[in-house]
């Protein structure tokens, strides 16, 4: 298959267990461990996780293993072992066989009746940490019932921003099959087809391999007429043809962890002097905020290293740069003229960071992206995917 295509994963990479694949026993431990430190903190008597598994959504999956479809519940509480709470009575088999936590319930069928049975497992408890996703419903049944709820979110995303080695096993297996889309990409686009079979080719290359889509959005515009700046999350009906440009971003889920690669291509001919301005600008300007990233990189110098795309006169539509990998996470950061960060200038990146680098640099209709994601320790930048950052001509 060529230098980006499998196998993607060597089977000690990661561990399985009933078929299926596990974070590892210290891992998780280091979790839990964080949750019940943060119950003495915070003098909380338990701490509720929910939420499906989504495109950005994986937080019960974090703490339990299992990704779960519906809205369901990790529980978390003062001198007892963690409790998984699973909606839907044809999902707890495969909860029971994937889950790292023993204590698999079922919580009923509607969420009325998991919203009761969750309030049941918190009887007597007042104080509660509330982690991802709790519907208001759920939320009015637990107020009801007298807890005062606490959102511990913004903790939990300075949690999650920072990855650890065996959170990167994962990283880097779904970053693979980034490079293999682009790839395939590269060697498929042609002027005829239809912008939305883009997902065709792009998910032929990893469905037979475990994972699945996060995100595979694109758009196609004439490099001489153009009409679209930024990817669109939907594919268009549109006829791609030559004389096109074509942009994507990409993310590929592996067990709940993804890498994000940005590619710009064009379509039967080299790029007109625009949009080969256009790109060079976006990638002066990934290299010199990969060059000031690290560790102890402020946010301030990822805006000073972006000062480049005013200077040249261009703008960008899309984040320039943000946390990732498992969640889209704080800070955000753009430009200084163009709605600033998330975050103040002295923020400091901290050492395991993840995060996406990805000018989308534009000239009104025109615009051109590319980026990586990487990982911040202490003896360098780590970039998730391979695959050359240069402008890519399909013949």
């Amino acid at each position: 298959m060529g230098e980006f295509g499998p196998p993607y994963w060597a089977a000690d990479e990661f561990e399985q267990v009933n078929g299926f694949p596990r974070y590892p026993k210290h891992e998780l431990d280091r979790r839990h461990q964080w949750v019940t430190d943060l119950m003495v903190d915070r003098s909380l008597d338990a701490v509720v996780i929910g939420g499906p598994t989504g495109p950005l959504e994986t937080s019960v999956q974090f703490f339990s293993n299992w990704p779960s479809q519906v809205q369901s519940y990790v529980v978390f509480a003062r001198d007892t072992l963690p409790i998984l709470l699973v909606r839907l009575w044809n999902h707890l088999p495969d909860a029971e066989r994937i889950s790292a936590i023993p204590d698999v319930r079922y919580g009923g069928d509607t969420p009325a009746e998991q919203a009761d049975r969750l309030a049941s497992i918190l009887a007597g408890r007042r104080r509660v940490g509330l982690i991802g996703v709790v519907p208001h419903a759920d939320l009015t049944v637990l107020t009801e019932a007298g807890l005062e709820t606490i959102d511990l979110n913004p903790e939990y995303q300075s949690f999650r921003l920072v990855k650890t080695e065996a959170e990167m096993a994962f990283v880097r297996i779904a970053s693979r099959m980034n490079d293999a889309a682009i790839d395939a990409l590269a060697t498929t686009l042609r002027p005829g087809m239809n912008e939305f079979e883009v997902a065709r080719i792009v998910e032929n290359v990893y469905l037979g391999h475990r994972a699945w889509n996060l995100i595979h959005f694109s758009l196609t515009t004439p490099m001489h007429d153009p009409s679209v700046c930024v990817p669109h999350q939907y594919h268009p009906d549109r006829t791609i043809q030559a004389g096109d440009v074509f942009v994507t971003e990409i993310s590929t889920t592996f067990w709940g962890y993804a890498g994000q690669i940005l590619r710009t291509f064009t379509i039967g001919c080299e790029p007109t002097a625009r949009y080969r301005r256009l790109h060079d600008v976006a990638l002066a300007v990934y290299h010199g905020i990969t060059g000031v990233l690290g560790p102890g990189a402020t946010v301030g110098d990822v805006l000073d290293a972006a000062e480049g795309i005013s200077a040249a006169g261009f703008d960008i539509w899309d984040d320039l740069v943000h946390g990732f990998g498992g969640a889209y996470l704080p800070p955000i950061v753009r430009t200084r003229s163009s709605r600033g960060a998330t975050h103040p200038d002295g923020f400091e990146y901290p050492v395991g960071a993840l995060v996406v680098v990805q000018p989308n640099v534009i000239d009104g209709p025109a615009g051109v992206q590319v980026g990586n994601s990487m990982w911040l320790t202490q003896s360098g930048v780590e970039v998730t995917q391979r695959y050359p950052t240069e402008l890519i001509v399909c013949e």
